[in-house]
């Protein structure tokens, strides 16, 4: 006996496609997520308070080490910077006190020089003055300068 189908009907079709689907989703997720057991909820919840208070479990091989060149900083140690600094005011003193190192070493100037010249910066830059920019600009003008300059010195030049 052979049985033909000439005609099958959407609603026929849409009813075979749904209970082939749930029969596969019935087949699939139990192989792809097995059932916890009471045993293993309790290792996880015990894993999971251990992560939140900070300590280890004996099943934990170690602390993770951090990746090379990051750092933990607390929260009121994490400063943001405006775009307007970070694009444009810091980057352009910085070229200039690059400028004038150089006409300083090239010249044999004098701290008096240096003086005169980074009043013009300091004017034009008058933005940066207590802001955490200014003080990586006077680490890096001790850092870089041919003389002696003090905190107080910078402090006063900027203002």
């Amino acid at each position: 006996m052979m049985i033909t189908v000439t005609h099958l009907g959407w609603p026929a079709f849409l009813v075979a496609a749904l209970i082939l689907t749930i029969g596969w989703y019935a087949v699939v997720i139990p192989k792809l997520c097995p059932k916890k057991t009471a045993g293993s909820q309790a290792g996880t919840q015990a894993e999971e308070e251990a992560v939140e208070t900070g300590q280890q479990t004996d099943e934990l091989i170690g602390k993770a080490a951090m990746p090379e060149g990051v750092t933990e900083v607390a929260a009121h140690e994490l400063a943001f910077v405006s775009r307007e600094n970070q694009q444009g005011l810091v980057p352009d003193a910085l070229e200039e006190l690059k400028s004038i190192f150089h006409i300083l070493e090239t010249e044999n100037g004098t701290k008096a020089d240096f003086i005169g010249l980074f009043r013009l910066v300091a004017a034009k830059y008058r933005k940066l003055a207590g802001t955490p920019s200014q003080r990586a600009l006077n680490e890096y003008i001790r850092d870089n300068a041919l003389f002696p300059i003090s905190d107080t010195e910078l402090e006063t030049l900027w203002n």
